[in-house]
């Protein structure tokens, strides 16, 4: 029988009442206390005019509070719209505006001048906030049923990198799909801790998150990576076994500030697990030697229809530009411009679609957009690439972001994957500059370890031997660092 997550939790609630839950820096919750606080949680979103169907807009933070919050909207019936943590009033209006969104939630009541709605001080969710919701109301005085599969359950935003940001909506059937298809892609054990440093309105750590909280695992949540030592004491938590959810520009910031440090933890790190975006050749190798026990992850996904593949590069390498087998609730098709199946291979690529229980309801008050892109049950995207006989799905680029170079075809991530092998550089990434002869040529854009010169023959050199000559650079330029998204993706539109 299909269960919700929040009825897993009650259920781990009650079976497991003394298993840790949630732990973060602050404080260290047991199922029994994360139910307990939710339940009380409920109540207190009712009396303030949450209701079935309500649009919750939330401010995120990486706090237990927060991950209480995200349960209790569910149980009251509400559907919950995450926000970066870092973000300004006139942004939270104008995403609640766009979602129709009934209540606020969040630390500065200046939002809802700007979009009059229900507002509720986040402060009142932390335990010193005084009047706390989980001091109101007791588990006893809480009503509540368990969401039906068929409920909208969360609404996800977008980062924008192709378009403006949308709303992504899915139901609580799809949530629990989405938590399955991580459980069955890392062959989750069910007592294990998950660190997720990532923010929790991005996909790949509310995923991760969901798929411990069905499983019965432990979160250990963190507040990003720019500060190694919480990460490191993290991976010293008194544990048998610890696994990460790091995505791949995390994977750089820790080695261009921690070295080989995480080679220390090769006998204690089950799994890490990579999403958002291709890891590189060299990080990948990198890393299969200092963990060389450990399964390593890079899955691919989107908002939109969750993990669709995951590969594990330490027991398959070298596979390059492979995402790995269709995850449990997800099919993958090449397709056609036209949305036909086709046979596919590197040579004859198609674009990617994915048919699953785990896709979006669809994109909120957008009916043409989804419609473009959520056929029958199908998700279709603009990304390029093929399947091969053995089942595994290879991605060669983007199709908005392919260059044309006097009418070659070029995926700025084949150069990015090239140059981030070279020595010295820590980041990059290939833009178009106009060229009176070809129209577009490439330019790439690069981060070199600390104090090290840029040599541009000496780079083009390199790359001319790794690279079709159309897709080797013209112009190479030094600069202080790369423009990414808040979730670490390259922010090419920054660039356009």
């Amino acid at each position: 029988m299909w269960k919700s997550i929040e009825q897993y939790v009650f259920e781990h609630a009650a079976n497991t009442p003394d298993k840790k839950a949630i732990i973060t820096r602050a404080r260290e919750v047991t199922y029994s206390e994360l139910a307990r606080e939710a339940a009380g949680c409920v109540e207190f979103l009712k009396r303030k005019g949450v209701k079935k169907g309500s649009v919750v807009v939330v401010k995120t933070n990486q706090t237990v509070e927060h991950i209480v919050l995200y349960l209790a909207i569910h149980l009251a019936g509400g559907v919950m719209a995450s926000l970066e943590r870092t973000i300004s009033n006139e942004g939270i209006a104008n995403a609640a505006r766009s979602v129709g969104a009934d209540v606020i939630i969040s630390d500065d009541p200046a939002a809802v001048e700007l979009y009059p709605s229900i507002f509720i001080d986040s402060g009142c969710f932390k335990p010193e906030g005084g009047e706390a919701a989980v001091e109101f109301f007791s588990e006893e005085e809480s009503l509540f049923t368990f969401p039906k599969a068929e409920d909208p359950g969360e609404i996800l935003f977008t980062t924008g990198t192709t378009g403006a940001s949308k709303g992504v909506e899915m139901s609580h059937g799809a949530l629990f799909a989405l938590a399955e298809n991580v459980i069955y892609g890392v062959s989750c054990p069910q007592d294990f801790v998950l660190v997720v440093p990532g923010p929790l309105n991005h996909a790949n750590a509310i995923r991760n998150l969901t798929a411990a909280l069905v499983t019965g695992g432990a979160v250990y949540i963190l507040n990003g990576m720019m500060n190694l030592q919480n990460f490191y004491e993290a991976l010293d938590y008194p544990c048998e076994k610890i696994s990460c959810c790091l995505p791949p520009a995390y994977l750089r910031m820790m080695f261009m500030l921690s070295g080989d440090k995480i080679g220390e933890y090769a006998d204690k790190i089950d799994y890490i697990m990579s999403s958002t975006a291709p890891i590189p050749e060299a990080d990948k190798e990198r890393l299969c030697r200092l963990l060389p026990k450990s399964r390593l992850y890079n899955s691919y996904g989107s908002s939109e229809s969750g993990i669709v593949c995951m590969y594990n590069y330490n027991a398959y390498p070298g596979m390059q530009n492979c995402i790995g087998l269709a995850t449990k609730n997800s099919e993958v098709l090449i397709v056609d411009e036209n949305g036909n199946e086709i046979p596919s291979s590197a040579e004859n690529p198609g674009l990617i679609a994915c048919r699953s229980t785990a896709n979006m309801i669809g994109y909120v008050n957008a009916p043409d957009l989804t419609k473009q892109c959520l056929r029958d049950g199908v998700f279709y995207t603009n990304d390029i690439g093929y399947k091969d006989e053995d089942g595994f799905i290879y991605i060669l680029g983007r199709k908005g972001d392919v260059i044309n170079v006097g009418g070659m075809k070029v995926a700025p991530s084949e150069v990015e994957e090239a140059a981030i092998a070279y020595e010295g550089v820590e980041d990059c990434i290939c833009v178009s500059m106009d060229d009176a002869i070809t129209g577009k040529a490439l330019k790439l854009l690069v981060v070199l370890r600390g104090g090290m010169k840029l040599d541009p023959k000496e780079l083009r050199t390199y790359l001319a031997d790794r690279l079709e000559a159309y897709k080797v650079p013209q112009k190479y330029e030094q600069v202080a660092q790369i423009k990414r998204t808040y979730n670490g993706k390259l922010d090419r539109k920054a660039y356009s």
